[in-house]
């Protein structure tokens, strides 16, 4: 159901068999001679390497998060409204009935996993159980259960191999290039080199195709079990109204209205208070429609970033799910079919997003490009440069204000470049790190159009821990907070793998149901999230990040760079 749970377990596959890989991969560059056997050999162990992962990765999951088992029996005791889903669904289509199980973590999240249609397992989180309502439940586990009849286990399987036999063969030809031994001729060597050159780029550009190609395929296979989802309820609107509570983080007992999130100052204090609960409970009843969800003005808010939003689009791309308001539009339309009035309805996102950046967002997204980059850029410049200064060098060519250029001043262009390079991440730094920070809600933030993860907005938020980035995640650094008004994604990565890893043993499970003051910088990807400066708890104790500290050792290591060549070309 959700991307970010999805992508915790690859990467957690992808470590362990990574690290497996690297080291065959070392033993065939310098034990093995690189000719066509040596192909089939690390094509062969590429594929075997992906049945293996597809293989025991079920086992792995298992073993990585904390997940409770329930029989059949005690599950529908529980609950009997899921039960019937169940039910219905493997009726339907005669499978297997899946092993079901919950894991106890307020972020509501729902996935599954197995090898087939008949040895599915299906997960729940508490949170889901606590904040959906039973209709909502439903959709989301016949979601779940979308993916288990469509067997969507072996298709992707299958689709992501795809790119990975294309990479190999980039891998090979790369490393062949260097290190094949033959008794070719210089001539027929330099030739054959310049082939399998060729041959690498095109297979990684293959590669690179294939892997968007995959990705669309499982974003094609989400929009399938939606589709499934409205069949088996006979009503897209539970999953659509679900899915509202899951991506946005927007509860339907609390809330505010876009026109309070521009007047919403500080109340009063209780507690650590930067918010007063009393104030928001107020608020709740101009924001609810009859159901008790959030008026569709506070949801086509939250949604008119999926839409309108540049970097949408971008991270659509590279994704394997659909942002929600793409699935929540899909399920609108399925919603024909059962002449169903859709009760999410974003005909007024437009005009909200125009409010707030105008009638086009290129430039913000442009702006945004350009100081990410700025490193890039000047490294990208020279390097065209250097490229140019060769072949005109080599007599391909001749331009005269370049061939005016010796060695020596194109040595010192390169450490005046890396200087620039040094100032262009410190530009890039206090752009992405706004300081400014002042009290927000979760609605005040996710209803903002124009944030970005380049163009942040400086938040202090106050609430209380209810779970985990990725729940049930023994290894999970990032957690999940809730105030009065919603729910949002807490990034607590230090960009060191150590501090992540001893956080995420040590502090992140003790955090959980503390109630917590956090500083820090409003982003949002593919989906939206708060970056950590600090965290102080109702203790007073305060766990500080320094991630933005840390980027400036890539400002460091780019300006000794450039005073080794400033040095070079003094003295040489």
């Amino acid at each position: 159901m959700n991307a970010k749970l999805s992508i915790v377990s690859i990467l957690t596959l992808s470590f362990l068999f990574g690290l497996v890989y690297a080291i065959i991969f070392a033993i065939f560059i310098w034990f093995l001679p690189f000719n066509w056997v040596t192909l089939v050999i690390m094509l062969g162990f590429t594929l075997g390497t992906i049945l293996m992962q597809y293989a025991i990765s079920p086992y792995i999951i298992q073993w990585v998060y904390r997940i409770e088992w329930i029989p059949y029996e005690q599950y529908k005791m529980r609950y009997p409204h899921l039960a019937d889903t169940l039910d219905k669904v493997v009726s339907i289509n005669n499978i297997k009935m899946p092993k079901m199980g919950v894991i106890h973590d307020m972020n509501p999240n729902a996935f599954t996993f197995g090898h087939t249609k008949n040895s599915a397992r299906i997960i729940l989180t508490d949170g889901i159980l606590e904040f959906l309502d039973e209709r909502e439940q439903q959709a989301v586990l016949a979601h779940e259960l979308g993916h288990v009849v469509h067997q969507d286990f072996i298709l992707m399987t299958l689709v992501f191999a795809i790119p990975m036999v294309f990479l190999t063969i980039a891998r090979w030809a790369y490393y062949a290039s260097i290190f094949s031994r033959g008794s070719r001729s210089r001539d027929n060597e330099a030739y054959w080199r310049l082939a399998l050159i060729a041959i690498a780029i095109l297979s990684f550009i293959f590669y690179y195709i294939g892997y968007l190609i995959s990705l669309f395929v499982s974003r094609v296979r989400e929009y399938y079990a939606d589709e499934h989802a409205g069949e088996v309820l006979e009503n897209p609107n539970a999953l659509s109204t679900g899915l509202v509570k899951i991506a946005y983080g927007l509860l339907s007992d609390q809330g505010v209205t876009i026109k309070e999130r521009n007047k919403s100052k500080v109340r009063g204090t209780r507690g650590l208070g930067i918010f007063d609960p009393s104030t928001a409970s107020m608020l709740a009843v101009e924001t609810m429609n009859a159901r008790g969800m959030y008026s569709r003005e506070t949801i086509e808010g939250a949604a008119a970033w999926d839409i309108y939003n540049p970097w949408a689009r971008f991270y659509q791309l590279r994704s394997s799910h659909p942002l929600p308001a793409r699935r929540i539009q899909r399920l609108n339309e399925q919603c024909e079919q059962y002449d169903i009035q859709p009760e999410i309805d974003f005909s007024n996102a437009k005009q909200i997003k125009e409010e707030q950046a105008g009638k086009s967002m290129i430039g913000e997204f442009l702006t945004d490009l350009f100081f990410k980059y700025l490193p890039l850029i000047v490294f990208l410049g020279i390097g065209i440069f250097t490229i140019v200064w060769l072949f005109n060098t080599l007599e391909f060519y001749s331009l005269p204000i370049i061939s005016d250029i010796n060695d020596s001043q194109l040595l010192f262009l390169w450490a005046i470049s890396f200087f620039l390079m040094a100032i262009g991440y410190i530009i890039k730094i206090q752009f992405t790190y706004r300081s400014g920070f002042s009290p927000k809600t979760v609605l005040n933030l996710i209803s903002n159009v124009k944030v970005s993860p380049v163009r942040c907005i400086p938040a202090i938020i106050e609430g209380q821990i209810i779970g985990k980035g990725a729940p049930g995640y023994y290894l999970s650094d990032d957690l999940y907070f809730m105030d009065e008004t919603g729910l949002l994604y807490i990034d607590y990565r230090f960009g060191l793998s150590i501090a992540d890893f001893l956080w995420a043993i040590r502090r992140a499970d003790a955090m959980v149901g503390q109630r917590v003051r956090i500083k820090g910088w409003f982003r949002r990807g593919p989906i939206p999230y708060l970056q950590v400066r600090a965290i102080e708890t109702e203790s007073g104790r305060v766990f500080k990040n320094y991630r933005k500290q840390l980027s400036y050792i890539w400002v460091a290591l780019l300006a000794i760079i450039g005073i080794i060549l400033l040095l070079a070309w003094i003295f040489l």
